[in-house]
């Protein structure tokens, strides 16, 4: 099996550390790399800011007197693990597209019953809150004879006897030859 660039990479870092006389702790102080940081590169671990990390294997090529060339390795490791990111997002896409399917229906569900909610809404918001219909042949409601009315709030004066049918569709008959009808909303 064929090891990966950063593999290399940290064997040589940790070769040349091991080789030398000095301590992670000495290394990290002399150079201005934080200790953590240090370790990590020699587990292979190089996340973090590109810039930083090219500077920080640059110190430690010229501290340690390592031959190889440092950065092209990072940078080779960092393509591969590019690659390994793009087929790792190419199979999430994949199953991703798998629950598509589930949120395409509730949200076409949910477009759906907005939109009927909307219709009753604007359908209740329309209509009238009470509807008057003659008994006999006429009615006259505020000096205006009619048939038939729809009223919404106020305060009217009827001559005859009408069917009033409120917007909940309950019916009341008043058979008065003359009358006040107040209509409002009540809490």
């Amino acid at each position: 099996m064929e090891k990966k660039a950063w593999e290399i990479l940290s064997e040589i870092l940790k070769k040349e550390v091991n080789s030398s006389n000095f301590s992670l702790l000495h290394i990290s102080i002399k150079l201005g790399i934080d200790k953590i940081t240090l370790q990590n590169y020699l587990n292979g671990e190089f996340n973090g800011p590109e810039i930083y990390i090219k500077h920080h294997l640059k110190k430690l090529k010229d501290f340690l007197d390592i031959e190889e060339d440092l950065v092209s390795l990072y940078l080779e490791g960092k393509g591969e693990t590019k690659n390994e990111v793009v087929e790792k997002k190419k199979i999430a896409k994949k199953k991703s597209l798998k629950y598509l399917a589930p949120y395409l229906v509730l949200s076409v569900l949910s477009l759906f019953l907005f939109l009927a909610s909307l219709f009753l809404f604007l359908r209740v918001l329309n209509s009238p809150l009470v509807s008057v219909r003659s008994i006999d042949s006429s009615i006259e409601i505020n000096g205006e004879v009619v048939k038939e009315a729809k009223l919404n709030e106020g305060e009217y004066y009827v001559k005859g006897p009408a069917l009033f049918t409120k917007i909940d569709n309950k019916v009341k008959r008043i058979l008065m030859d003359e009358y006040r009808v107040v209509i409002k909303w009540e809490k």
